[in-house]
């Protein structure tokens, strides 16, 4: 709910947690105002400012059953229930992380009572499962954790990521006060000095630099974005000019990516360029994309939607795609233009559950290069793309991004995706569908599998 205090990104451990567990969690954590407890089983990656856990599976403790009156404490989680937790998580891979709620609000912190019994049982639990152990401690707005890691060492968890209708961390109490710069005076009226801050913390990887994805540097820059990550294997053609932000003719021939970096640190020279001169599926691409906070694709290819969405799924990174159609019959015949503001939310329905990839064209564009125009009855033509459809289609999407990180969306449940339909002035939102037995955004899938999934393997490949 918007009103929560900003926190921006943290160095160190975190957890992120999809927003459909968190809803299961919060609602029976904070159902009565009584203590309740539960399991978090999570997988694990390297972040852009530390490790972080991926909560993949929520096991809920029954009351009276699996959450019991404690022989030292108020409450504990019953041996059984331990049992059968610690060893799923060892047959998973997966971190054991038990939760349980406080009263109160803004800040949170472990009772003396919690710290000696993780002392007591986490090291046993440990050496069982092999994988990290910890406990979690929530309020509603707040969170701590401690954790006993794999290998040997204990730290305390930074915060707890909430990919959400907001970007929403919890933390043991909130940061502190922001600094304020007055280069971002005019938007820190808007974003707070905490959203201006969140921004300049944050890593943002844009794939295809094209009509659209040269409009998302700009903005991205200008809003003051600490850090970008451009990715795309193109070169500029003469055709790319009218649409290509600050694109010269002198650029023909030259790499997107240099164009865009150049863009970029010409509209904020402080912004940290990161340049991928790659296809999306490649490894080096697909390593960059998993350090990310946020992902916007603008590169319209089946190949590029399906790695980018097991990125989404796999490290529960949220993602926006933004595209454009402009269907033209042979006869020249314009038909219904619509713009694309698609949001891709860990769990939330991805790319596969709504039809959004052919299989076919996938396995035509993973070809080498030589290959690809070979396998095709067809051979592609080029779609028509014009300005100002492109910024109409990245305004919404920058917008949206630009107030989740400050915590601005009246709605956190709001995860629709937007449609515009320019010749009839029509705006539509749509919620994504979801399959069950989804590959890729369910638990039964690879949802937060992190370093154990298919992205991780294909970046370790040689």
């Amino acid at each position: 709910m918007a009103g929560r205090p900003v926190n921006p990104p943290s160095d160190g451990w975190s957890l992120t947690v999809p927003p459909r567990l968190w809803d299961a969690l919060s609602s029976h954590l904070f159902l009565d105002g009584e203590e309740h407890g539960a399991v978090v089983l999570a997988g694990q990656a390297e972040g852009a400012r530390g490790p972080r856990l991926l909560a993949r599976e929520l096991l809920i403790a029954r009351e009276g059953e699996d959450y019991v009156a404690g022989e030292i404490g108020h409450r504990a989680l019953s041996p059984a229930f331990v049992r059968d937790a610690i060893v799923r998580a060892r047959e998973e891979r997966l971190a054991y992380l038990a939760v349980h709620c406080h009263p109160g609000r803004g800040q949170v912190r472990f009772s003396r009572v919690d710290l000696a019994s993780h002392e007591r049982g986490y090291p046993a639990l440990r050496q069982i499962s092999g994988q990290t152990v910890g406990g979690l401690v929530f309020t509603p707005d707040a969170a701590a954790g401690d954790l006993w890691l794999s290998g040997g060492d204990r730290v305390r968890l930074g915060e707890v990521v909430i990919p959400s209708g907001n970007l929403l961390r919890l933390r043991p109490s909130p940061a502190s006060p922001a600094i304020a710069d007055p280069l971002w005076d005019r938007q820190a009226r808007l974003l707070g000095d905490r959203g201006q801050e969140a921004l300049s913390r944050m890593r943002v990887a844009v794939v295809g630099l094209g009509g659209v994805g040269s409009i998302l540097v700009e903005e991205l820059s200008r809003l003051g974005v600490g850090e970008l990550v451009l990715v795309d294997d193109e070169a500029v053609d003469a055709t790319n000019l009218p649409r290509l932000i600050a694109a010269e003719r002198a650029d023909v021939g030259q790499p997107k990516t240099r164009v865009a970096a150049r863009n970029a640190a010409r509209a904020n020279p402080h912004v940290r360029l990161i340049t991928v001169p790659r296809r999306v599926e490649q490894r080096e691409a697909l390593r960059e994309l998993t350090l990310s906070d946020w992902i916007f694709l603008a590169a319209d290819s089946h190949a590029a939607r399906h790695w980018v969405n097991a990125v989404v799924q796999e490290y529960l990174i949220p993602a926006t795609q933004v595209g454009v159609k402009i269907p033209v019959t042979q006869g020249g015949e314009i038909g219904q233009i619509h713009t694309a503001t698609r949001l891709i939310t860990p769990g939330i329905g991805c790319f596969w559950c709504n039809r959004l990839i052919d299989r076919t064209e996938l396995a035509v564009e993973m070809l080498p290069a030589e290959e690809r125009e070979h396998a095709r009855y067809v051979a592609g033509v080029p779609a028509p793309s014009v300005l100002p459809l492109n910024t109409l289609a990245v305004g919404e999407a920058l917008t949206h991004f630009l107030l989740a990180t400050a915590m601005l969306h009246q709605d956190d449940r709001d995860l629709g995706s937007v449609i515009h339909r320019p010749r009839s002035r029509e705006r539509h939102l749509q919620d994504a569908r979801q399959e069950n037995s989804c590959r890729w955004c369910t638990a039964a899938g690879s949802l937060g599998r992190g370093d154990h999934g298919e992205v991780a393997m294909r970046v370790a490949s040689a």
